[in-house]
C-alpha cells in the first residue's frame, strides 16, 4: 500500500513536496555546486534543521540524489507507521482492529504529512511507536521515543515528556502511592525516562539557543510585533495572529480524513450552498467529538491503563496548544502541539468504533457485505489520495533547463514563487523566494527578507531603468525572470503573501507598465510563455550608452 500510495514519485523526478526547498536544498551546498558561499537561505535551510534529523538527511544524501531523499524517508516512515498503528490496534482490541486502524490510516491525512521525509515526517511514527510503547508497557522503549523527539521533531518533545509523567503518576495512584518516595526504586525503574529527559532537555536549548545566535536567524519576534505585522496575519507567510480557537482546531484533528475526503465534499456542497456547508462542517465537529468520547468510554471498560495513555495525550497536547498561544511565540506554532498528536487519537478512535459496530454483525454475510463496501470505498478513494503531499513541478520545465546552463555562483532574482525550486533543480543561488522566507519567527532573517522582497518589488514594478539596473548592481544579480501574469491587471490571488501582495497591486496600478516589462517583451529570451530570462549585463550596458 505503501508503494502504491507513494512509491510513484520515485519515478518522477518532477513530483516534488515545495518544502524541500526549505529542508533538503543545503544538501547540494558544496564547494563547486553552483550555490553562492555566502547564500543566507542556504546557511537558514541548514541551522533550522534538527541534529538527527539533519544526519539523516546527509546519511541518505550519500546514496541518493536530494531529488530522492525525502521521497525514500517518506516511504520507509510511512511503511513504519503503518505498522505501528497497526500493532496499537492489536494492544486495544486484537488483530481486527488493528487492520482497522491501518486500513483508515491509509486513507487519511497523516501520511500527506508525513510526504517529503522532511522533519515534520517523524512525528506520527514517533507518536506512534511512544504510545505502541506505553500500551504494551515498554517504559524503556517509550523513553527512547521520547529522547529521540528531541533531536528529530523537538516540539514531540515538549509534549511527550508530560504525557509518560501523567502515566507514571496513574500508574503510583493505582499502587496506592506505595513506592513513590522510595527514590532508589524509582530509580531503577525510571533511569531511562530520566536520562532521556535531560538529554533532550539539552538537545532542545542547544538547538533553540544556536538558531538564536546565528547571523541569519536571530532571536525570536515578539507577540506585539506578530498581533501588529502582516506577515503573521491572514494572508501572511506564517499565519499566528489570531491563533485559531481550540473548539475549532481540537474537532477538525480529531477527524484525520479532511484533505483526503471532506474537503472535496465540502467544496461541492459550499458551490451549492454556503449554509449546508457549514452546517455539515459543524456536524462533522460534533460527530468527531461524541466519536472520540463513546470511543474512550469503549476502550474504558476493555482497559483503564490503556485508556489512561491516549486521555493523557489528549490533555497534554490540549494544554500545550493553550500554553503555546498564550507564550506565543516562545513555543512556535501552537497548531503544531495538535496537529500531530490528535489525529493518531482521532484514527483510534474511528478505528475502536467501526471495529465495534462490525463487532455487532452477527450474519457472515452481512459482514461480507460491509467488507465489500469498505473494500469498494477504498478502491474508490485510493485514486484522489494517491500522490498526495506532492505537487508536479514540470510547469517551469524550460525555465530550469535555461537557468541551469547559466553561470555556478552566479544570482537569480524573479517572482518569489518561481523561485522556490530554483536552488533545487538549478543548483544556483535566487535573491529571495516564497519557502526561502518561512523563518520569518527571528528578527535578523525577518529583516532579510522584508528588505530583499521588497528591494524586488520595487525593481520588477518600477517604470524607470534606473531601478533596475541601481537593484541588479547593488544585489550582484546576473540574471533575471520576468513573467507576464505579475503584470495582468486581473492578477489572481494569492500570488504573494502579506503585505507584498497588496503592493504588487498598488504598484501595478501607478504603472500599468513597468519598464522592466516592457524591455523583457523587446530584449528578453523567452524560454516558456509568458517567461522571459535576461541576462543584466546587457540591461547594465544600457547605461553606458
Amino acid at each position: 500500500m505503501t508503494l502504491l500510495l507513494q512509491g510513484h514519485t520515485l519515478l518522477r523526478p518532477m513530483l516534488i513536496t515545495d518544502d524541500i526547498a526549505q529542508h533538503h536544498v543545503w544538501l547540494d551546498a558544496v564547494p563547486g555546486s553552483g550555490f553562492q558561499p555566502d547564500d543566507p537561505w542556504i546557511k537558514c535551510s541548514k541551522v533550522y534543521q534538527p541534529y538527527l534529523a539533519a544526519a539523516a538527511f546527509q546519511a541518505v544524501h550519500l546514496v541518493l540524489p536530494t531529488l530522492l531523499v525525502g521521497k525514500a524517508i517518506a516511504l520507509v516512515l510511512l511503511a513504519l507507521t503503518a505498522f505501528l498503528v497497526f500493532q496499537i490496534g492489536i494492544r486495544l482490541g486484537g488483530t481486527r482492529l488493528g487492520w482497522i486502524a491501518m486500513g483508515l490510516f491509509f486513507l487519511s491525512d497523516g501520511w500527506i504529512g508525513i510526504s517529503g521525509g522532511f522533519s515534520r515526517s517523524f512525528a506520527w511514527p514517533l507518536v506512534s511507536g511512544f504510545l505502541l510503547a506505553l500500551l504494551s508497557r515498554r517504559p524503556g522503549i517509550a523513553a527512547l521515543c521520547l529522547f529521540l523527539a528531541a533531536p528529530l521533531y523537538p516540539m514531540l518533545f515538549v509534549l511527550l515528556a508530560p504525557v509518560y509523567a501523567i502515566v507514571w503518576l496513574y500508574e503510583e495512584f493505582r499502587t496506592g502511592w506505595r513506592q513513590t518516595f522510595n527514590l532508589r526504586t524509582q530509580w531503577q525503574a525510571q533511569w531511562p525516562l530520566l536520562l532521556a529527559v535531560l538529554a533532550g532537555s539539552a538537545l532542545v536549548l542547544l538547538k533553540s539557543r544556536e538558531m538564536a545566535m546565528h547571523p541569519f536567524m536571530g532571536p525570536q519576534v515578539t507577540l506585539a510585533q506578530i498581533q501588529t505585522d502582516p506577515l503573521f496575519g491572514v494572508g501572511g507567510r506564517v499565519v499566528l495572529w489570531p491563533q485559531p480557537p481550540l473548539y475549532v482546531m481540537l474537532p477538525g484533528s480529531l477527524f484525520p480524513w479532511g484533505k483526503v475526503l471532506v474537503e472535496p465534499v465540502l467544496r461541492h456542497l459550499a458551490a451549492k450552498s454556503a449554509a449546508l456547508a457549514g452546517a455539515s462542517v459543524l456536524l462533522l465537529y460534533v460527530a468527531a467529538v461524541l466519536a472520540f468520547v463513546l470511543s474512550m468510554f469503549i476502550l474504558w471498560r476493555r482497559s483503564r491503563e490503556k485508556t489512561v495513555v491516549l486521555l493523557a495525550l489528549a490533555v497534554v497536547s490540549t494544554v500545550a496548544f493553550q500554553v503555546a498561544v498564550l507564550l506565543l511565540p516562545k513555543l512556535f506554532e501552537a497548531s503544531r502541539y495538535l496537529m500531530w498528536s490528535i489525529p493518531p487519537l482521532g484514527l483510534i478512535a474511528w478505528s475502536v468504533l467501526l471495529d465495534s459496530a462490525i463487532g455487532l454483525v452477527s450474519s457472515k454475510r452481512a459482514l461480507q457485505v460491509l467488507f465489500a463496501l469498505l473494500a469498494v470505498l477504498y478502491v474508490a478513494r485510493a485514486p484522489a489520495i494517491r500522490g498526495q503531499g506532492a505537487e508536479d513541478s514540470s510547469e517551469y520545465s524550460p525555465l530550469y533547463s535555461a537557468l541551469a546552463h547559466t553561470g555556478a555562483g552566479e544570482l537569480i532574482a524573479s517572482f518569489p514563487r518561481t523561485a522556490d525550486l530554483i536552488p533545487v533543480l538549478c543548483h544556483r543561488s535566487v535573491f529571495v523566494s516564497n519557502e526561502s522566507s518561512h523563518a520569518v519567527m527571528f528578527t535578523r532573517c525577518r529583516q532579510l527578507i522584508m528588505e530583499r522582497h521588497s528591494a524586488l518589488l520595487k525593481a520588477f514594478y518600477s517604470p524607470s531603468s534606473t531601478d533596475v539596473r541601481c537593484f541588479c548592481k547593488d544585489n550582484k544579480i546576473s540574471w533575471l525572470v520576468v513573467e507576464e501574469k505579475y503584470y495582468r491587471p486581473d492578477m489572481a490571488p494569492g500570488m504573494h503573501f502579506a503585505p507584498f501582495e497588496q503592493q504588487m497591486r498598488d504598484m501595478l496600478k501607478q504603472t500599468p507598465q513597468p519598464w522592466l516589462l516592457a524591455y523583457a517583451r523587446k530584449a528578453g529570451k523567452q524560454v516558456q510563455p509568458g517567461v522571459y530570462l535576461l541576462d543584466t549585463g546587457h540591461i547594465q550596458d544600457l547605461s553606458a550608452q
